[in-house]
């Protein structure tokens, strides 16, 4: 017997509630399986909602030196600095 492999697409009916039904009916391998194959689908996405979140860091090297330096001089003023 000849078999043939066909390609065919079909539009079926199903809301996400019944698709949530199937995968709680799925073995935990097969939970895993799932699991793995949405991580590398939605990867681009939480990645992009991960940098909105993240705050730029605009301080410089120079910015931090001042700051530093300020707040020796104000450490010093008060005489708490201890020598080795």
């Amino acid at each position: 017997m000849n078999t043939a492999s066909y390609k065919r697409t079909y539009s079926l009916p199903f809301t996400f509630d019944d698709v949530l039904k199937l995968i709680k009916s799925f073995s935990i391998e097969d939970k895993v399986r799932l699991e793995k194959e949405l991580e590398k689908e939605t990867l681009v996405y939480r990645a992009q909602k991960l940098s909105e979140r993240i705050k730029t860091n605009d301080l410089t090297t120079e910015d931090v030196v001042t700051e530093v330096a300020e707040y020796r001089k104000k450490r010093n003023a008060k005489g708490s600095f201890r020598s080795g």
